[in-house]
């Protein structure tokens, strides 16, 4: 038996009638207030656009407003997208974001965009944790201070892991990462500015999305890759060598696993 499947029978019905009864062609916003007064309307218990601040150190990491929760179990998300044939990774990864968010287990996207409405179950469940880590293109090349911080980012990031898991959106972990560091009286510089010079000439100018960790190490995190792309690992050492910088680390909260690659600025 499908999980809630008589309740997302239910639900199904009152997506089917927003539909038909506003027919196509309006806004999202159109069948999200349709379809939140048909399920008012029946009693259903229903809550529109709630919103949930993710809190770490104190800080407010991220922000989450999913469409719409029913009976405070289903999570639906809902599009308006005609040329849209199936879902896309992105957006099924927006309502795993919600399910984990809020510690539920089945969430509906809903496309009320294509000639018949697209209803997609998303299922979430939350798995061990498994890392890895690899560190040979740095390995031997530290002094005691690198070891030092390594360790530090090392630790700071199984403490974030280990607190949300995989499968957040990238700018969570990077805002978290910044406030355990903070935390740890580690200083921390956010998308650090870096700038391309080009025969003694600068020619561009730029935030990195990388953090700059005790002004040693450049972070580059990254999620929902089964493995990092090689072109980050190419723009981590170029960065690395923009700075002047040996080190840096590839953190990847992946699809299936936390995965952390040091990298040397100076390694073929």
């Amino acid at each position: 038996m499908l999980k809630y499947e008589e309740l997302t029978y239910q639900l199904r019905h009152f997506i089917f009638q927003a539909r038909n009864d506003l027919q196509p062609g309006w806004p999202e916003e159109a069948y999200h207030q349709a379809l939140l007064q048909l399920l008012q309307e029946a009693n259903i218990p229903v809550i529109s656009k709630p919103r949930k601040p993710i809190i770490h150190r104190g800080v407010a990491i991220h922000i989450f407003e999913a469409d719409l929760l029913v009976w405070n179990l289903i999570i639906l998300e809902l599009k308006m997208l005609p040329e849209l044939k199936k879902f896309t990774p992105a957006q099924h990864a927006q309502i795993i974001h919600y399910l984990r968010c809020w510690q539920k287990e089945l969430g509906l996207l809903i496309n009320f965009g294509t000639p018949q409405v697209n209803i997609k179950r998303i299922i979430w469940h939350d798995s061990p944790l498994v890392a890895r880590e690899y560190y040979d293109s740095i390995k031997g090349c530290l002094n005691g201070n690198d070891r030092k911080y390594l360790l530090d980012i090392r630790r700071a990031v199984a403490n974030i892991a280990k607190q949300y898991g995989i499968g957040y959106p990238v700018t969570l972990y990077k805002n978290a990462l910044t406030a355990e560091l903070t935390h740890q009286n580690i200083d921390c510089l956010p998308d650090a500015p870096v700038s391309c010079q080009f025969r003694g000439r600068t020619i561009s100018s730029h935030h990195s999305g990388h953090l700059l960790v005790a002004e040693k190490y450049l972070v580059n995190i990254l999620t929902l890759y089964i493995r990092p792309p090689t072109h980050e690992f190419l723009r981590t050492k170029t960065y690395l060598n923009a700075l002047g910088l040996n080190f840096g680390l590839l953190v990847n909260f992946g699809k299936r696993q936390l995965q952390i690659y040091g990298i040397n600025a100076h390694s073929e």
